[in-house]
């Protein structure tokens, strides 16, 4: 049999596995839905984490079974989650809390966040924070989640000091003081242990695993993500952090610099049941008639980091698709922004700018991020998060030496090339002007 390789990525509202062969060609997929994300009034952003084990669980027993079928042996597995979502087990590993999700607000970090959370509701005891993979990797193994590692990706809003690979002091003896200990780190690739012939390595989060599944890995190149919220990262060769952005270190010596907005997908939710209608609505339309932030909820992370941040208009709509066209501008104006920010700090954009996750398959979408930015942008046909991690599934078994060497040795296919349209230019242009001054008084 020949081997397989698996991937996957626990998002927010859903979850995706892909099966793939040595040289990353998709063998077989399977989805499944995560639990319902609960806000609460006090900035509470919360989901069953048992729903990430029934998830994981139902996919790796679809996706073994269609490996069967095709005379296929998975041989190793790496699962990516979002940054900084946490849960709070008890000394036997039973999930004391909801788990709080990465854009939870009751604190500015995940250990400040477990911190307010046990003390709200009067946890005792010792108590064990531990972030997605290590919870399902918990699950899989039949161990308790305390004693399973984390990526040092993963776990880098919990505290972690890239430059010593271990937790700030400050972070530890705040967490220590609380009676709350964080888990042990490792590098990407690291194996956590063993089903069967199945092996389980370390990953790292989704902003990165889908950085890695577009190809993105020369230095200035850059990957934008569209999903549910929008990830940036770029590569840079060295440590780049400011307001609201910060730098993950890949198994090598170059680094991902980049944040995460809460615009994307969800800013346009009221329009999803029949989304290839409106792009097509939308690119007749042309450029909108007004200027939108299209927060679904207060606060911001990136570019802007500000809890108060609010949706604005710079008008009314004038109708529908001119309400849709203004909210995919105004995601496109965010993320020009985003790459204006990386720039003056430091890690300037010079490379290609790829572009991954759902929004990637919206023509009209990356033509108005083209022509907002003013170069091209390249989507890629089959990227994502569950793929980057599969990616990482491959290296940790053929190159374990050096993850980053065997993930570059994987040749991926070309993706499409958006240029901007030139007649929109202008508009969208001083659009932008209009954003940035409203955004930025």
């Amino acid at each position: 049999m020949k081997p397989g390789f698996i991937g996957i990525d626990i998002a927010t509202q859903s979850a995706r596995a892909l099966l793939v062969d040595e040289n990353a060609d998709t063998l077989a997929t399977a989805s499944a839905d995560l639990a319902q994300v609960i806000r609460g009034p006090d900035g509470a952003v919360t989901q069953d984490p048992q729903s990430w084990v029934l998830a994981v669980t139902s996919m790796l027993s679809e996706i073994q079974s269609k490996a069967k079928s095709l005379g296929v042996k998975p041989i190793s597995l790496v699962i990516s989650a979002t940054s900084g979502t946490f849960t709070l087990v008890n000394e036997s590993g039973t999930a004391v809390i909801p788990a709080a999700m990465y854009n939870d607000s009751r604190a500015a970090n995940p250990v400040d966040r477990a911190i307010f959370i046990a003390a709200s509701e009067k946890l005792s005891g010792r108590l064990h924070l531990v972030h997605t993979p290590e919870f399902v990797i918990a699950a899989l193994l039949g161990k308790n989640p305390k004693d399973i590692a984390t990526d040092w990706s993963h776990a880098l809003k919990t505290g972690v000091d890239l430059d010593t690979k271990t937790y700030s002091p400050e972070i530890l003896e705040r967490a220590q003081s609380k009676n709350i200990s964080l888990p042990t780190i490792v590098s990407p690739g690291t194996k956590l242990g063993a089903i069967g012939e199945l092996n389980i390595y370390a990953g790292m989060t989704d902003g990165c695993t889908a950085q890695i599944s577009a190809g993105g890995a020369d230095v200035g190149s850059a990957v934008t993500t569209l999903g549910t919220t929008m990830v940036i990262k770029l590569v840079t060769d060295k440590n780049v952090t400011g307001p609201g952005f910060y730098s993950h270190l890949l198994p090598a010596k170059n680094w991902l610099v980049g944040g995460a907005s809460n615009l994307g997908g969800i800013s346009f939710k009221n329009f999803t049941a029949n989304i290839k209608e409106w792009d097509h609505r939308a690119d007749a339309h042309g450029p909108a008639s007004f200027v939108t932030y299209p927060l679904d909820s207060k606060g911001e992370r990136f570019p802007i980091s500000n809890k108060e941040l609010a949706r604005f208009e710079s008008a009314a709509a004038q109708s529908e698709v001119d309400q849709y066209r203004a909210i995919l501008e105004g995601i496109a104006f965010a993320e020009r922004l985003s790459y204006e920010l990386l720039s003056k700090y430091g890690a300037p954009l010079t490379g290609e700018l790829r572009t991954a996750g759902g929004g990637a398959k919206s023509p009209t979408w990356c033509k108005i991020r083209a022509t907002v930015l003013n170069r091209a942008v390249i989507a890629q046909k089959n990227s994502g998060s569950d793929l980057g991690a599969a990616l990482i599934a491959i290296a940790a078994t053929t190159n374990p030496i050096n993850i980053s060497a065997g993930i570059s040795a994987i040749k991926l296919p070309d993706g499409e090339i958006y240029l901007p349209v030139a007649n929109e230019i202008e508009a969208l242009s001083q659009s932008y002007k209009l954003f940035s001054d409203i955004l930025l008084p």
